[in-house]
């Protein structure tokens, strides 16, 4: 593990939200593991952890309860303590959205949603702010709210520009919407960003500083790490796989482009397929429970063959070391994600003795909501809001 701490005055907060995020995560459990890990002294590490306690974010956990039969001293663990702040995440998506009230450790407290087609923006803050009003009700100790939305986003403003298939719903003041109303610190991502963060703090992306991450559902969106960063333009725009040209002799995209993959692989056109070949009328989901059907699995190796295309020039251009699959996708047989792992692996430019592994999100459906509770996580763990 790297040394990521630094023993200054001036990085005090830094490495005070450094030792937040290694105990919230998982990654160590005592002052000797934080001081390895960090690279601090002993001393500075125990000045940190006593202030957290002290500050009612820490707790310290006898552990004699998990082996009643050890003998000597007894080892003290750390963890979070059930004082510390919450931390609230609202995402925005095509028909739906969705809050969540989380600890720290990314344990859902509380989880509201509102299935609607949201046809302008009166409507959609109507729904953003019913829901958090659910969430955040009869809570005192609340640290900020995370925000994700479907793109095109500008980052640097909070601003929900203008996503494709959003109806009349465009140039929305998310962020400062959310100000406004509740006073608190509120940060903002696109919604697979987000998703790329939670996996990489707590789920299938631990361990991994360069990441690719893909949902397919209506659109198909990316979040991407490079070097344990999020990627963002200098305009603050996330980056989008969906509109990567796989044929530009192809289909005419919405955006103007032709041969996007958004066209070839999203969850509305397969369905649309689906139906048709078989002349039954079901959901996605119910569709892909029966890829036994030869029609059925036919069409999803299609979909399978396109999506890796679109994988593969991004990942000949980044280099990911691993791929992770979300949204709609986690409705797929592990046989498919299987093929893909195979075949980017086959097919991909550069070093072929490193597997890249391709897995479904940990979080699965839920990963893009806990994203946005991830976004303002994340500052507490850059020692923003400590």
């Amino acid at each position: 593990m790297s040394k990521l701490g630094v023993n200054r005055e001036h990085q005090k907060k830094t490495n005070r939200g450094l030792v937040l995020k290694l105990i919230a995560t998982g990654q160590c459990a005592s002052r000797v593991e934080l001081a390895r890990a960090t690279g601090l002294t002993k001393m500075a590490i125990t000045q940190i952890v006593n202030e957290l306690i002290e500050k009612d974010y820490l707790i310290e956990k006898n552990d004699l309860d998990k082996n009643p039969a050890s003998l000597g001293r007894n080892p003290i663990s750390l963890g979070i303590s059930p004082r510390a702040p919450r931390y609230a995440g609202i995402l925005v998506q095509r028909g739906f959205c969705q809050a969540v009230l989380c600890d720290m450790e990314l344990h859902v407290l509380k989880s509201e949603r509102i299935d609607r087609d949201c046809q302008n923006e009166k409507e959609l803050m109507e729904d953003v702010f019913s829901l958090l009003d659910r969430v955040l009700e009869g809570e005192t100790n609340v640290a900020g709210i995370g925000a994700a939305s479907i793109g095109a986003v500008d980052v640097k403003e909070g601003v929900i520009v203008r996503p494709l298939y959003f109806n009349d719903i465009r140039n929305v003041k998310l962020r400062a919407h959310l100000e406004e109303r509740y006073g608190l610190p509120v940060s903002f991502d696109h919604d697979n960003q987000s998703a790329v963060l939670a996996e990489q703090l707590y789920g299938n992306g631990r361990g991994y500083q360069d990441i690719l991450l893909v949902g397919v559902s209506r659109g198909v969106g990316c979040g991407i790490l490079v070097e344990g960063r999020r990627m963002h333009s200098h305009n603050g725009y996330a980056p989008e796989i969906g509109h990567v040209s796989i044929d530009s002799h192809g289909k005419r995209c919405i955006c103007g482009n032709l041969g996007c993959l958004e066209q070839y692989v999203n969850s509305m056109e397969t369905r649309r397929r689906f139906c048709e070949a078989t002349g039954l009328d079901l959901t996605y989901d119910e569709f892909c429970r029966m890829t036994e059907d030869p029609r059925v699995d036919a069409i999803m190796r299609e979909v399978v063959a396109d999506l890796c295309s679109g994988i593969l020039s991004v990942l000949n251009i980044l280099n990911s070391q691993i791929v992770l699959l979300c949204m709609d996708c986690c409705s797929w047989p592990d046989k498919y994600i299987q093929m893909i792992e195979q075949d980017i692996n086959k097919k991909r430019f550069g070093n072929g003795n490193i597997l890249v592994p391709v897995k479904k999100t940990y979080f699965l459906h839920q990963t893009q909501v806990l994203g946005a509770a991830c976004n303002i996580i994340n500052m507490v763990y850059h020692g923003e809001l400590l």
